[in-house]
């Protein structure tokens, strides 16, 4: 066999041992939030967690579901859990920070979480690092 030949036998055969899907090419995967019900109250446990991931400030995000879930709410200690004053279903609290996710974190031009919040004037701006976009966002 030439080296040719052997190149192309080696690199078929390192191919057949690579799995199909090697990473599903989403590099940005928000936690989700573990949600428990106590009483009359839902609280987020893991808030402080989805905050960082997120990028924003935790009371940013409780001030958005809030609203959207028409609930007051409370921060524990060092803004680890995000309590709601009221019984929410979980399903509900997962589609706002969905909606919290596509209106304030990802940019609407290349799909990608690098962005930041800016106020211009009296505007506020969703500006991505990644490619540059500068989106008009609603105020919280």
């Amino acid at each position: 066999m030439s080296t040719r030949e052997e190149y192309i036998q080696m690199l078929k055969e390192a191919r057949s041992r690579i799995p199909v899907l090697v990473t599903s090419g989403e590099r940005f995967v928000p936690p989700r939030a573990v949600i428990a019900i106590e009483g009359r109250q839902t609280h987020i446990v893991n808030f402080k967690e989805i905050a960082t991931a997120l990028n924003r400030d935790p009371k940013m995000i409780a001030r958005f579901l809030s609203k959207e879930l028409g609930s007051p709410y409370f921060l524990t200690e060092g803004d680890r859990k995000l309590v709601l004053s009221r019984r929410i279903d979980p399903k509900q609290v997962e589609n706002r920070l969905d909606k919290f996710i596509k209106m304030y974190v990802i940019c609407s031009h290349c799909g990608r979480p690098d962005t930041t919040i800016v106020k211009v004037k009296k505007a506020w701006i969703l500006r991505c690092q990644a490619c540059g976009a500068e989106t008009p966002i609603p105020k919280l």
